[in-house]
């Protein structure tokens, strides 16, 4: 199976990038508060979701069950992200 580096040095699977990106580009165009949401999770573990934010996550598979972020996830969303709050941009997660 296929890996890369990512911007945050870690070594993640080509086609589990692929895919948490899709997911990614589609919470930026229709669901931003909601992509804000799983980013704020992803930088501090003890964020807690806003609203029904944490089902719609989970729905993509991006969120576990119990509202936990795998490692995984993490660092794809972490090395794509860009900026804070308003000003968030989704880049290459790739190094």
């Amino acid at each position: 199976m296929e890996t890369v580096v990512l911007k945050n040095d870690a070594e993640e699977l080509k086609s589990l990038v692929i895919a948490t990106m899709m997911s990614l580009e589609f919470l930026m165009k229709e669901q931003p508060i909601v992509f804000y949401e799983l980013v704020m999770k992803c930088r501090d573990h003890n964020h807690r979701f806003f609203g029904n934010t944490g089902e719609d996550l989970e729905k993509l598979a991006l969120v576990q069950p119990g509202g936990s972020v795998h490692d995984s996830i993490c660092n794809i969303v972490l090395s794509a992200t860009n900026g804070n709050g308003l000003k968030m941009t989704l880049g290459s997660p790739i190094k």
